[in-house]
């Protein structure tokens, strides 16, 4: 008996085997010598055996005739394995016909996901629709993936191991094709999300956009989560004044130690997992600025704590914010050029102005800084200002 895994092994045997045939011949004549000598000593000597061997000629023609008896059935074992490895291996190129253009399709299903939601002109609307379509198209296909299982359960039934064609296994494509309907639902599912909190929100495409690149970019593993450190770095790269050791540290009324950044995480990871989804993030960047919607609203908020003037002094902002917060104004508003301008006086409503239109206030999008604005500067309600 053998054990063969390959085309290539049984070729090796049966071609030991026909050279093995070609020298019979030999051995035959060596054999009929042998008969020939025995005749010969049975003449000239009278005694019964050999001295010098214990092997007798009906013994060897006995071993011999076995041999050649052997020979046919070892031709046939041979012909068998090389018909059953050449089945094997056929069916090794249909598996691998099927994995590589199934691992191929996976491939390009993954790109259209990024593709749709790389294109600038895409509307939210037209995003959800195009990802519908592809999960249908993803799904249309699991026939194919249950080909493919089909085919893996012969191989594994014809104990086949190694597959030369094909660098994919079975696990391997599975991955993909989890990945790939998991990625597609997931896309369909923030996109479902970023038009709720659109329409709920009252904010605009534009807005949801931008935030979701920003996201997306430090999103690093892409599963739709930010770690604390990544949220982080998020933050700071929106413009927020988060430091890099212990954040920004105030005072509650009880005289107790908080960081803003703290504060922060237990709005947006209340379980303290150690995550941030976006819809979370979402919910962070929009919940103070739905009570902000325009400069006029913002200007009103400084007229209140400027005492009607159209200027405003770092002491005014000074004496009614939290210090971190005032220095955030002071830092990024103009001098007030106005006739009735006085020494240090500050232009508030270019800074409001700022936050609403075209910009050098902050190299980050105007979007990023109107959020940034949202969370330092609280608004003065219209209850405050009538008082």
């Amino acid at each position: 008996m053998f054990v063969c895994h390959s085309i290539e092994e049984v070729n090796s045997l049966v071609t030991a085997h026909e050279e093995f045939k070609a020298c019979l011949p030999e051995f035959h004549q060596i054999f009929l010598d042998i008969q020939q000598m025995q005749q010969e000593i049975d003449v000239i000597a009278s005694f019964g055996s050999n001295p010098y061997t214990n092997l007798e000629v009906d013994t060897l023609g006995t071993k011999w005739n076995e041999l050649l008896q052997l020979i046919p059935q070892r031709d046939q074992l041979l012909q068998d394995a090389l018909v059953k490895e050449k089945k094997k291996d056929e069916l090794r190129k249909t598996f691998a016909n099927h994995a590589n253009w199934f691992a191929n399709w996976t491939s390009e299903e993954q790109q259209k996901i990024s593709e749709s939601t790389m294109g600038p002109d895409l509307s939210l609307n037209e995003q959800l629709a195009y990802l519908g379509e592809l999960l249908e198209e993803v799904e249309g296909y699991k026939p194919q993936y249950e080909e493919l299982e089909n085919l893996n359960k012969l191989i594994q039934n014809e104990v086949i191991f190694n597959n030369p064609y094909c660098k994919h296994t079975m696990e391997s494509l599975n991955v993909s094709w989890e990945e790939l309907h998991n990625s597609v639902a997931r896309q369909k599912n923030a996109v479902e999300n970023q038009i709720l909190v659109r329409d709920s929100k009252g904010i605009n495409e534009e807005q949801v956009k931008e935030m979701k690149s920003a996201f997306d970019h430090f999103d690093k593993n892409d599963d739709g989560r930010l770690d604390h450190f990544e949220f982080r770095a998020c933050l700071v790269s929106l413009g927020y004044n988060v430091d890099t050791e212990e954040h920004l540290v105030n005072h509650n009324s009880e005289g107790e130690r908080h960081s803003d950044f703290e504060r922060v995480l237990h709005l947006v990871d209340p379980d303290m997992t150690g995550q941030v989804t976006f819809q979370a993030f979402m919910d962070f960047m929009t919940q103070e600025a739905s009570d902000m919607d325009t400069a006029e609203q913002i200007i009103a908020s400084f007229r209140v704590l400027a005492g009607d003037k159209r200027y405003i002094t770092p002491e005014e902002i000074r004496r009614e914010l939290p210090s971190h917060q005032a220095e955030y104004c002071i830092a990024r508003m103009v001098p007030y050029d106005g006739h009735d301008a006085i020494p240090g006086s500050l232009d508030y409503l270019s800074f409001a102005t700022a936050l609403y239109g075209q910009s050098d206030l902050c190299p980050k999008s105007v979007i990023n800084v109107r959020l940034v604005f949202c969370v330092c500067v609280p608004r003065y309600s219209s209850d405050a200002r009538s008082s």
